[in-house]
């Protein structure tokens, strides 16, 4: 697996019901352009993905907007680099390989899976829209206890 499809997963998790857009302090210019790339597309009421944006997400969405990563300015492998280093709570997820492929595609026609002995799948957007509600799910579910647990033990603390 490349390195640029093992990251692509990486989640710019914000809640689309937020008011306020992610913290950006301390970040390159490029996290940024990311973090409020994703707080747009969160905002979003066409295009929207729901409470979960992920680099993929955005990037399609630039893209049907005929724009891209370097358009903006942001150098798409530098700033997934950049958030999976940065000093703040991350939550690793175990995806099964069909989910993680799913989740990193940003194609408009959708994923095609090519499997040994020939079978290949071409990945629907229901398919994809559930891949997408099962991993928001599990984050609304294992994200409030992980932050609560890092405020417990004096790991993170809240203002």
């Amino acid at each position: 697996m490349s390195r640029k499809l093992a990251t692509c997963g990486h989640s710019l998790l914000w809640r689309a019901d937020s008011r306020r857009s992610p913290p950006t302090g301390g970040r390159s210019k490029s996290a940024g352009i990311a973090l409020d790339l994703a707080t747009g597309l969160a905002r979003d009421p066409k295009d929207g993905p729901g409470k979960a944006v992920f680099f993929s997400d955005v990037t399609l969405w630039l893209d049907k907007q005929g724009k891209d990563w370097a358009d903006f300015g942001a150098d798409y492998e530098a700033v997934i680099d950049e958030l999976i280093k940065a000093p703040v709570p991350q939550l690793y997820m175990t995806l099964v390989q069909k989910a993680h492929a799913i989740l990193c595609d940003a194609s408009r026609d959708g994923v095609r899976l090519y499997y040994p002995g020939g079978e290949v799948e071409h990945v629907t957007p229901q398919v994809c829209a559930d891949v997408h509600a099962a991993i928001t799910t599990s984050l609304e579910r294992d994200w409030p206890p992980y932050i609560q647990g890092l405020i417990d033990r004096g790991a993170l603390q809240t203002q």
